[in-house]
């Protein structure tokens, strides 16, 4: 008899090491390291390892509730599924499975302009649960059709990622050969068939595409034109007119991804911002940037508790969790351990990592004592 989920997998490493054995290894490196010599991966791992939580055990306390309200809409926990580009070289389908996830258990999901699913896709799954990321492009008449497309669709939060002004330097990228899309070379071909699972489903889902970006791309185009098309539209530096810009043309929610000092904090607010996400994208960027747990506290007690704070950076555990939400953040995106779901376990893995987040942040707060997420700040000390 097949082992239940949880035996398979009872926490988010579990699914990491599950996908390690069940995908090709040049999706594993594409997935899991950051830029050059992965620092600022390591460097948000220990900021969060290094930040204790105090219980109260002597004090009374009602089962925690972990629901919350997030910039006017109530969601079932303070998490989220954060963006991934190419979504599909992890697992075919991956962000459709994710999206409805998401919307089945009422969480956040920001749809990434490179995922593997357009926009319209992705809201028939996630429906008001999505949210969607934009990499502005150089060309105005492509980003007002894709802010257009976005509220059509009933998407009613953008997240605006600022911290791409040059591509992340990528040494095991470089190495495997994955360029924007993916060049097939004999070792990944190797690599490939090594992996029988994430082959079939990738020849019966075919060779992961731009969707949503699907619409602007030259008809009769290869893959070696649409990667020159995708590095040359989707690289508009986010200065504060672009932003300014893009706030007078979206009438939803306008959340701004990849804040790390106070002073851009303040900027972004200024030009109209109704939350952050503080990140410094998963190490991907820039190696020698601060940990998003230091940036966010830092942050939180510069603007104060007006602004929806939101973070991402190195969330494995529930405690993880914790850990940031202590710290002021209003809620908090994962992207790899949501991803090493599908890679582990494929369809399913997608409600089992949302179904481990809540269990695992539903003892922590047991354990701490903790009656709300509201709470958890006091536990610091």
């Amino acid at each position: 008899m097949r082992r239940s989920l949880n035996h398979q997998a009872a926490c988010i490493e579990d699914l990491r090491m599950l996908a390690k054995r069940r995908i090709p290894k040049f999706a594993y490196e594409y997935l899991t390291n950051g830029c050059n010599s992965n620092q600022a991966v390591s460097a948000n791992r220990q900021a969060l390892d290094a930040l204790y939580l105090h219980p109260r055990y002597l004090t009374s306390c009602e089962t925690p509730e972990i629901s919350c309200n997030l910039m006017g809409q109530q969601y079932a926990a303070p998490f989220g599924v954060a963006p991934v580009g190419l979504s599909g070289l992890i697992w075919p389908r991956a962000s459709e499975y994710q999206a409805r996830a998401a919307h089945q258990a009422n969480i956040p999901f920001i749809l990434s302009s490179l995922a593997s699913i357009s926009i319209e896709q992705a809201a028939e799954n996630a429906k008001d649960n999505l949210w969607f990321q934009l990499y502005p492009p150089t060309v105005d008449e492509i980003c007002e059709d894709l802010l257009r497309r976005t509220w059509e669709a009933g998407c009613r939060h953008l997240v605006v990622t600022i911290d791409v002004p040059s591509p992340g330097y990528r040494p095991a990228d470089i190495r495997n050969g994955l360029s924007v899309p993916p060049k097939i070379s004999a070792r990944n071909l190797w690599q490939s068939m090594c992996c029988p699972a994430w082959s079939l489903n990738t020849l019966r889902n075919g060779v992961p595409q731009f969707a949503t970006m699907e619409p602007y791309l030259p008809s009769d185009a290869n893959l070696a034109d649409v990667a020159h098309y995708i590095r040359n539209t989707l690289k508009k530096v986010v200065d504060l007119p672009t932003l300014k810009a893009i706030r007078k043309m979206w009438q939803g929610k306008l959340i701004v991804k990849g804040i790390l000092t106070a002073d851009d904090a303040k900027r972004a607010i200024g030009a109209g911002a109704d939350g952050l996400i503080i990140s410094n994208h998963g190490g991907r960027q820039l190696d020698a940037a601060i940990p998003s747990l230091h940036a966010l506290a830092k942050i939180r007690s510069s603007i104060g508790s007006d602004t929806s704070l939101m973070v991402d950076g190195g969330v494995e555990t529930g405690v993880d969790l914790a850990r940031y939400l202590a710290n002021g953040a209003n809620a908090v995106f994962a992207g790899r351990a949501f991803m090493y779901g599908m890679g582990g376990l494929g369809e399913a893995g997608a409600t089992h990592t949302i179904e481990i987040f809540q269990r695992e942040l539903q003892q922590v707060m047991e354990q701490l004592r903790c009656p709300a997420i509201a709470d958890l700040p006091r536990f610091l000390k």
